[in-house]
């Protein structure tokens, strides 16, 4: 398997405000690796929303990384996000699949069962739980 990941909202969190070292390890090891990253831009748009001012540089930092693709969303992807979804609300989810799908990578997440739903051959790296 490529060393790489897909981030979702969680691993990105994570990465932002450091509740874990999980995220930031996982990261950094695909990275080590000659891996990548890729973190669709519905997910990065949604964190930057609800995180502090304070952590958004670790996310800048993040998706600085020559390693680091911050997938689009774009017009011609629409079509495949809206069909992954099949009258979900949940655009992030579908577009993070999407990514997964076009990298062929685990999806680095919390949101395992919600993804698995949407597509059942989807690979994921779930995080841990959080007490």
């Amino acid at each position: 398997m490529l060393p790489g990941r897909v981030l979702d909202v969680g691993a990105l969190v994570d990465i932002a405000v450091a509740k874990t070292n999980h995220s930031r390890s996982i990261a950094a090891l695909c990275l080590y690796r000659g891996g990548g990253l890729c973190i669709p831009a519905t997910a990065l748009t949604l964190v930057y929303s609800i995180v502090p001012l304070a952590t958004k540089a670790e996310l800048f930092d993040l998706i600085s990384s020559p390693a680091v693709q911050v997938d689009e969303l774009s017009a011609g992807k629409v079509p495949d996000i809206a069909e992954i979804l099949d009258g979900s609300a949940d655009i992030t989810a579908g577009h993070v699949i999407l990514c997964a799908r076009a990298t062929r990578w685990p999806v680095l997440t919390d949101r395992a069962s919600i993804l698995r739903n949407l597509d059942p051959a989807i690979l994921v790296d779930p995080l841990p739980e959080q007490n």
